[in-house]
């Protein structure tokens, strides 16, 4: 259930994201809640773990707001509603899987098409293929064990 949440919440925001470079906020609040529900209902992961995995989220909110939104509010908001499905170490790595496949995007983006340094791409869809990334080895893995 939490996978088949996180792929809807993504792929919904994904699309918003490249489109307009902001996201919905009835989609926000509806996948927030649908995470709340679904930890109440199959409580796999530690209370402690939920809110570290929201505090970074909200830490990326703090630190969007201090640089004018060099890390866009919306990202931070999904990221923070992702910690709700994965928990802290989870959230963490998946924003270090997404934080990669932007960076190699965005170097060959800036490379190919001679923009600035300071361009700004969408971060939810490389959050998409990151959690994508994370499934599919978490798949692989249980096939070869």
């Amino acid at each position: 259930m939490r996978e088949i949440g996180l792929i809807c919440l993504f792929g919904f925001t994904s699309f918003d994201d490249i489109k307009t470079k902001q996201v919905r906020v009835l989609e926000l609040i509806v996948f927030g809640l649908l995470g709340i529900i679904i930890n109440f209902i199959s409580p796999s992961i530690t209370l402690k773990s939920i809110a570290g995995g929201v505090g970074i989220g909200l830490v990326l909110f703090l630190i969007s707001h201090i640089t004018k939104e060099k890390i866009g509010k919306g990202d931070a908001i999904i990221i923070a509603i992702t910690g709700l499905y994965l928990g802290w170490i989870n959230t963490l790595v998946l924003l270090w899987i997404s934080s990669i496949f932007a960076l190699i995007a965005g170097v060959i983006i800036i490379k190919k098409y001679g923009l600035r340094t300071d361009h700004e791409i969408p971060f939810i869809p490389f959050l998409t293929l990151g959690y994508l990334s994370m499934y599919l080895i978490r798949f692989i893995g249980s096939v070869f064990l």
